[in-house]
């Protein structure tokens, strides 16, 4: 019974080790090239909502003059 106990401890800590192993090796991978493309498209899409949200209030800074113009 105490070999049973023994050889089950030690295939725990052998499992445990090696699972700890895995991770490290997957942290340690670059990221693919299939990511980088996605992350340039997204910052690509940022800077254009950038640009239409300035276009935007731009737009409306000019129409709230038109109609102050207007009422004065």
């Amino acid at each position: 019974m105490k070999c049973i106990l023994k050889l089950t401890t030690i295939l725990l800590l052998l499992t445990s080790i090696t699972g700890c192993e895995e991770k490290d090796k997957q942290a340690q991978t670059p990221e693919p090239a299939v990511f980088k493309t996605q992350l340039e498209a997204l910052e690509k899409a940022k800077q254009v909502e950038q640009i239409l949200q300035n276009e935007a209030a731009q737009q409306r800074k000019m129409i709230d003059e038109s109609t102050n113009n207007q009422k004065q």
